[in-house]
Parts: structure tokens; sequence; C-alpha cells
């Protein structure tokens, strides 16, 4: 059974994006070569229970934290998983990142595992709509013969290893070209995952505290899926922790970066960040309300939907500012909004919100005109 036989339809209140040419996913397209002396990716062929004992003693991380759930698959699907096993029909193979032999992280084959988790760990799995097994239809795994339960644990099966000394660089690329099936990872799923070598996962643990704040969901709203609010507040935290002036297209290389470099830094400096990120996303909604970070400023007849690079640039220049500054803008919001949304309908701005919105000069412009509006301010 493939994992793409099922859909993931994603609802959030974030808007379409035109990232243009600097948005592609284009990690695959190195400036410089890899180096295949250093790929290091095992393949080995264990029992099925080998796996199953992983998995009964945590050894395998199925990442609950993805908001992507691993229970994407209905009961028929996972049924039919099950069926193949007993069959002994050949199923895909299974890929994991190993940087720590104790605890393996799925890269592919998470409603595999998890089907195959939920019927013979938690045993919460009845056999449903079976093909060819039609006398075991509504059996949990202890109704199975001693037989049939035996074929699973011997059930051969093939697994890659992406093994410690992999460069950081290379395991993107890696994650990318396994990362193929209709269910695959989006690509902030792809750096929570790798973000767990790094200080056990710091940098996701910051971002979804981030998330759960009043503050952020106020403005936001709580209907992210599949982490795209995490994604959203990395942006932010990109251009704080490497200034506007050192971006170049690509985006995503840009923020993966970044999320590597937030694993890195001090706890202090974290704090810091948080700290700031909470008053400017404070103080856009005291100006705004519910138009914050929201093109409806300047036409109401819009969804009220993020503008993700309109988030990104007000709300960095918005946590750059002093108290005093803040507070001038609280205190002027009506000529402040009625300035903003001058701002939104010129031409030159609302290109650089909406059309190839992760080009260089784009990006630069809805910076600088922002921050030369807030400038006004001091």
């Amino acid at each position: 059974m493939s994992e793409n036989e099922e859909q993931y339809i994603e609802e959030d209140a974030l808007e379409e994006e035109d990232l243009g040419d600097g948005g592609g996913d284009d990690r695959l397209e190195q400036t410089e070569p890899f180096d295949p002396k250093k790929v290091d990716v095992s393949i080995s062929n264990p029992n099925l229970g080998a796996l199953i004992e992983r998995l009964r003693h945590k050894e395998i991380d199925l990442m609950p934290d993805f908001q992507r759930s691993g229970d994407l698959w209905s009961k028929q699907a996972q049924s039919r998983l099950i069926e193949s096993i007993l069959i002994r029909l050949p199923v895909p193979a299974f890929y994991f990142d190993a940087i720590d032999d104790e605890k393996w992280q799925i890269v592919d084959g998470l409603q595999r595992l998890s089907a195959i988790k939920n019927f013979i760990i938690d045993k919460k799995l009845a056999l449903t709509n079976l093909e060819f097994l039609k006398e075991y239809e509504g059996a949990h795994y202890d109704d199975l013969p001693r037989a049939l339960r035996r074929r699973i644990d011997e059930f051969q099966t093939s697994v890659y290893l992406i093994k410690p000394g992999t460069p950081f660089v290379m395991k993107y690329s890696l994650f990318n070209r396994i990362n193929t099936g209709g269910l695959k990872l989006t690509p902030q799923e792809i750096r929570h995952a790798m973000s767990q070598s790094i200080r056990k996962g710091v940098a996701s643990r910051f971002l979804t505290s981030i998330t759960k704040e009043p503050a952020f969901q106020k403005v936001v709203g709580n209907k992210g899926k599949r982490m795209s609010y995490q994604e959203l507040i990395l942006r932010h935290m990109a251009f704080r922790l490497f200034d506007i002036s050192n971006y170049k297209s690509s985006l995503p290389k840009f923020l993966d970066a970044a999320m590597n470099e937030l694993g890195k830094v001090d706890d202090s400096v974290l704090q810091d960040l948080k700290k700031t990120f909470l008053l400017s996303v404070d103080t856009a909604y005291k100006v705004f309300g519910k138009d914050s970070f929201r093109r409806t400023l300047a036409d109401p007849n819009r969804n009220k939907v993020v503008n993700k690079p309109l988030f990104e640039s007000l709300s960095v220049n918005l946590a750059l500012i002093n108290d005093e500054v803040r507070n001038n803008i609280v205190n002027n919001s009506e000529s402040f909004r009625k300035e903003f949304k001058e701002l939104l309908q010129s031409e030159r701005f609302s290109r650089s919100i909406t059309r190839s919105t992760a080009n260089t000069e784009n990006v630069v412009t809805r910076f600088k005109e922002i921050r030369e509006l807030i400038y006004r301010y001091e």
C-alpha cells in the first residue's frame, strides 16, 4: 500500500504566495558539487520484528510534534498494509536519520510505521475491508493465529539509514530526494526533523512555543497546519539573525540556515528574540486590530488572511524599534494606519508583497519602505 493513496488538505489563515524564482526549492542545484565520500547512507534488510521492537521501546521517533498527524491513513488503508505483510507482498523501503542510534528519526514511511504500531503495539486497529484474507475481517492482532503473527515478525524489510557525519547541507538534499510521496514532508517539517540533532531540537521547540502565545494567536489565529505557523515565525527570526543586508534568494536556503542557527544560539538570545517578536505582534494588533499583517486594510473586500511577506517585513521592523518609537506609533495609530494603507496601495510596495516575493529586490523594497515609514514616528 503506497502512502500517496491518501491526501492531506492544509487549512490555515495564510495567503497563498508567489515566491518567484527566488523561492524554488533548489537545494538539489548546489553551486559546488557534493563530495560523494561524505555521504554515508547504509542499507540493510532486517526482519519487521526488529523495527517493531524499536517502536515498542520508543527507539524510533514518529515525530509527534508534527501537526501532520501520523494517522492520516484510513482504517482500510492501514488494514491493506497489514494484509500485504501477511501475504508476503513487498512494501516500500523505510528511511531513517540515524544520527542518534538510540532513537532513529523517520524520514519516509511514517504512515506505514504508524499503521504497524496501531495494529501490533497499541492494538487499536481492527482489520477491515480485506481483499484476500477475508476470514480475518474484524480481527485484532491478538486474534491472529501464531503462524500469522510469526509471519509479521519474520517479514523482511528494506531500511536505509542516513548515518552521522553526513554534512548538514547534504542531509537537506537527501531528505528532499527521498521525500517524493503523496504525503511528502513540507519544507518546515524537514527543518523540524533535521533540527532534532542540534541541542535536542531546541529550534523547533522554540518556534512551537511561540505559536501557542496568545499575542501571536490573536493576530494570526490557531488554524496553522503542517508547521506553517512555525515557518512564518522562522521567516521573522531569519531576518533578525542574519539581517536584511545578508539576504540573497533563495528563500528556502535562507530559512534552512536560520533554522540551523536558531539551534546554536544561546538561550538568552532566544529569550530576547521571543520577547521582541511578541512585542512586535502586540504593537501591530494595537494599531491595526484584525487587519494586522493583512491586505484588508487597503481592500476590505479581501479574505482576512495573513500575507507572509508583509508579516515578516512589518514584524521585523516593529521588533527593532525602542519603546519611545513604539509608543509614538500606538499613540498615533490613526495617522500610522492611514500612511500604511497608502503604502499598501502603492504599486511598487504591493508588487513586493504579492509577486516574486522571494526575489532579493522585492524583499529589500518592502523592508526599506516600512522602515522609512516608521522613521517618521521617531
